[in-house]
Formats: C-alpha cells, sequence, structure tokens
C-alpha cells in the first residue's frame, strides 16, 4: 500500500518538478540570471509598470501590443517591481497550465506505454525548447495555451465540430478576446476555426445551433473585452486605443508599391521561411498527422488551421523569428501524438518506461540550449559575463551615473531615440513622462508622429538624459563619437539633440552593444 502511494506521489509529482527546474534554466526572467536582456521584455515590463503606477496605456504611454499584455506585465511588476521576478513567476503559471492542458490532451489519445503525466511535459517542450522562444517574455508566449486549449477542445471531440457544446465555445470566444487583446495578428488559428465551423453547421442545414453557437462565442469574448473597453472608456482613452492599438498598427506597416504579383510572391516566401527555420518541427507534426489518419481520424481543420496561422503570421510583411511561437501548440499536439504511440511491447519492464521518462527529462534542459542561442547571452547571476562574451553592466552603471548627475532624490526623466528601451527604465527605476519614450520599430514615414515627439522633447528639454544605443564599437574621440551617434539616430533629430544635449556618459556590454547617455545642456 504505501509502495503504491509513492509511486503515485512520484508519477504526479515528479514530471512537475522537472518541469520547474526546465523553466529555471530555459526561462531569460529567471532568477538565476542578472535580467532578461530582451528590449521587448523591457518595454513591456515599463508599460507594466506605467500601469501599475496609474499611467493609461495608448492615452499618456504608446506601445504597440496589446492591453491584455500590459495587465500580464502589470502584475509582473506587482509582485517584483524592480526585477523580472514577477514575470517569471506568471511565466512558470503560464507554463503549468500549458502542462494542464496537454495532460487533457494526453489522457484523450489513451496513451499505450507511457503514463499521460509524462506525456504531458511534452506541451511545454513544444514552447520553450525551439528558438523562437529566445529570452521569453513574447506575446506569443502567452497565447500559445489559448492555442493549444483549441486543439484539445478539437481532439476531444473527435475534429468533429458539430458535436463541440455550447460551453466549450463560450471558453473557444474567451480564449479568442485573450488572445486578440494581446496581439490582434495571432488570432489567425481562431478566425479559421470559426470559419470551418461556420461552413460546417451551414452545410448541414443546422440553422439554429450555428446561431446558438455564435452566440455562445460572442458572450465568451466580450467576458473580457467588456472589461478592457470599460476600463478605457471610464479613463478616457478609448479613442486612443482604437487609434493606437488598430489604427496605427494597420497602417504603419502596411506595405506600398509593388504588383499584386510580388507581394504574393513575398507573403508566400514569408510563409516559407517559417516552415524552412523550424523544418524538423514540421515532420514531427506531419508524422502526428499520418498517426492520427492512420487511424481514421480526419486532420482537414488542423491543417487548415496551422495554414490560417501561417497567412496571419506573414501579413505584417515580415517575420521575426518569435512570432513562430504562435504555431508551436501543433509541435505540441504532434509530439504528443507520436509519445502516446506503443514504442515496445505491453509486456515491457519498468527499465524500458524510466529510459523514455529520462529522455523526456533531459530533453526539457537540453533542447532548449541545442536550439535557442540567445541563452549563451544571458548572464548567470554573480558572474561578470555571459558565455558569449557579452556583460550587464551598461545599464547598472549608466543609471547610477544619472542618478548621481542629478540632485539628490530627483528621479532621472529619459527617452530612448534610436532603439526599445534596453533595460534603463527598470534599472533607474522611473516611469516614462512622455507619450513616446522609445523608438519602436518604426522609420519617420511610417510614423512621423513619434519622431516629432523625440523633437519636441528635446527642444523644451523635457526629460534629463536622452539615451543612445550603438551596435559599434564607440569612439574615444568626441568628435568621432558624435559622428556615429548621428549615424544611429534619424536626420530629423540630430539638430535639435545637439543644441539642447551632451555627451555625459558611454558604458559598454559587447563589441555590437553600447550606450551613450546625453544629458541636457545648462544653457
Amino acid at each position: 500500500m504505501a509502495t503504491n502511494k509513492i509511486t503515485l506521489i512520484c508519477k504526479k509529482i515528479i514530471p512537475i518538478l522537472i518541469l520547474f527546474g526546465a523553466s529555471l534554466t530555459s526561462i531569460g526572467s529567471s532568477p538565476l540570471y542578472r535580467t532578461n536582456p530582451w528590449v521587448d521584455s523591457n518595454a513591456m515590463l515599463t508599460m507594466g509598470r506605467s500601469l501599475l503606477h496609474g499611467l493609461i496605456p495608448f492615452k499618456d504611454i504608446i506601445e504597440q501590443r496589446g492591453p491584455f499584455l500590459y495587465a500580464i506585465y502589470a502584475g509582473a511588476a506587482a509582485i517584483k517591481e524592480t526585477s523580472f521576478l514577477g514575470l517569471f513567476i506568471l511565466q512558470v503559471f503560464n507554463l503549468f497550465i500549458i502542462y494542464w492542458i496537454s495532460y487533457k490532451i494526453a489522457k484523450d489519445l489513451k496513451p499505450v506505454f507511457l503514463s499521460p503525466e509524462w506525456i504531458a511535459l511534452l506541451g511545454p517542450l513544444a514552447l520553450i525548447s525551439t528558438s523562437s522562444f529566445s529570452f521569453s517574455g513574447a506575446p506569443e508566449e502567452f497565447a500559445f495555451g489559448s492555442i493549444l486549449y483549441l486543439l484539445y477542445i478539437l481532439n476531444h471531440w473527435h475534429y468533429n465540430v458539430l458535436e463541440i457544446p455550447l460551453s466549450s465555445f463560450f471558453l473557444l470566444g474567451l480564449n479568442l478576446s485573450l488572445v486578440f487583446w494581446n496581439k490582434y495578428s495571432l488570432i489567425g488559428t481562431f478566425v479559421f476555426f470559426f470559419i470551418w465551423v461556420a461552413g460546417a453547421f451551414l452545410y448541414n442545414r443546422q440553422f439554429l445551433k450555428l446561431c446558438q453557437v455564435i452566440c455562445f462565442s460572442v458572450l465568451g469574448f466580450l467576458s473580457i473585452s467588456s472589461i478592457i473597453i470599460l476600463f478605457f472608456t471610464v479613463n478616457g482613452a478609448f479613442l486612443d486605443l482604437i487609434h493606437i492599438y488598430f489604427v496605427q498598427n494597420m497602417t504603419a506597416y502596411k506595405r506600398t508599391g509593388g504588383s499584386m504579383l510580388a507581394n504574393s510572391w513575398q507573403f508566400l516566401y514569408l510563409i516559407a521561411k517559417s516552415i524552412r527555420t523550424h523544418y524538423i518541427v514540421v515532420i514531427i507534426i506531419i508524422l502526428g498527422w499520418l498517426k492520427a489518419i492512420y487511424h481514421k481520424i480526419d486532420m482537414k481543420i488542423e491543417l487548415v488551421m496551422l495554414l490560417g496561422t501561417l497567412i496571419f503570421l506573414a501579413m505584417p510583411h515580415w517575420v521575426i523569428n518569435y512570432y513562430n511561437l504562435i504555431w508551436m501548440p501543433f509541435f505540441a499536439m504532434g509530439m504528443m501524438r507520436i509519445a502516446s504511440s506503443g514504442f515496445v511491447d505491453q509486456g515491457e519492464n519498468y527499465i524500458s518506461r524510466f529510459s523514455f521518462q529520462f529522455l523526456f527529462a533531459s530533453a526539457l534542459f537540453i533542447l532548449p540550449f541545442i536550439n535557442n542561442q540567445d541563452l549563451s547571452h544571458l548572464v548567470i547571476r554573480g558572474e561578470v559575463q555571459a558565455i558569449h562574451g557579452n556583460k550587464y553592466l551598461a545599464q547598472p552603471m549608466l543609471s547610477k551615473q544619472m542618478h548621481n548627475s542629478l540632485p539628490k532624490g530627483k528621479i532621472p526623466s529619459l527617452i530612448v531615440i534610436n532603439n526599445l528601451d534596453p533595460g534603463f527604465y527598470l534599472t533607474t527605476q522611473t516611469l516614462p513622462t512622455t507619450r513616446y519614450w522609445h523608438r519602436m520599430n518604426m522609420k519617420y514615414n511610417q510614423l512621423p508622429a513619434m519622431y516629432q515627439s523625440f523633437e519636441n522633447t528635446m527642444a523644451h528639454k523635457k526629460v534629463d538624459f536622452v539615451i543612445v544605443g550603438l551596435h559599434v564599437q564607440p569612439k574615444k574621440q568626441v568628435h568621432e563619437l558624435s559622428r556615429q551617434i548621428e549615424n544611429a539616430i534619424d536626420p530629423s533629430l540630430r539638430r535639435t539633440l545637439w543644441k539642447n544635449y551632451k555627451i555625459k556618459m558611454v558604458s559598454q556590454n559587447a563589441q555590437d552593444e553600447s550606450y551613450i547617455v546625453l544629458m541636457k545642456s545648462s544653457n
């Protein structure tokens, strides 16, 4: 009896402990590392800290991502405002949600050899094991669970959308809302799913049931959306939400010029690029489909949903590797389908089962380091530099000097004019004081308002410091360094910068990562 209880505990607890251990080494926000150096994560944490202190996104401070993502980072800041510890806790929580959904999928797959508790580890593995995970903290990471839940519902009801209960459609609508207000370009999987659902009900002439499905799905979507809309309406920022999150994002990245054929060719190229980057993942997905087809399961809807995800992925007309995280739930499904097979005869002994469990555990720790080269850029706490050779010195040192340059007790104000926030708002423990506070990934012709705001801020000396990042070795001579700064910033900002600010300090993390702090002049 005691032996059975110990076995049960090991069966339930050990996979969870392994998952937590893997999260410590693979997540860039982990307390094992000094900081998460990714500019996007730093920017989102600044947005979260700002929201926590009463600044309203899109009205008081401007960024491109969705309000749900800002709420996540505000929660992270509420846990720990001076580091990424709070974000790490929420990321681990997200991993356990993914593990729980994966466990439900694994149970439905009726594994022959391994227990669902161990097969469920493949869900989180699909998230953290590829190069797309990078330093972690991307919107796609927090949308992963919602996409996987959709795949669970489909698998649970044997890919017959006519049998899915209305309560599940409510929850699917809710999850669509979470993804939509996180980053709306991630909704491709849901869009193509609901198109398929509508087509299936229309084809089968189940018009009343279709109306019910629409109502319950919309109610689920509104359950989150109404809270977000109410928040922005009460704070007088609803029009700002519409203008920045939708209009600005849609128009700033709009491709101009080129024939329809050329644009279509580039669109297909971007989709092919995503597939080529993760061709092994695609092979595993296909093998999972073949196994399902062998068991006479119709996979057409899942294929259509994957294609829909890739189509939405390429819509911004460029693809960054971390975007690919959004289709990794299909990778999780493929691995779990394969793992649920009977690898060996039922009569095989405990050692064979232990070998596969050891393989899964090892994969969680080893694969992130094999595939994700960004982990080599993380500086382990207590160390001076990362394996790659880069350091984390510039932000803490320059932040300290900024504080020392001002009267005691005065909090520095700053803007970053040629990059996303590289972590200076975190290390100085300050908040943005202007709507545009760092340079988003848009050129002057895409978003002139941002550059005009920078120019106005510097012309009236609204901030104490201006941060400029360099991707080259900084020169020691002032006139040569000034030329490097000019080459690094938009031409529209040069005259105003030199008229009102002067070089104060320089620091370097790596040969291709340096920062210059310019302090406002006294004249």
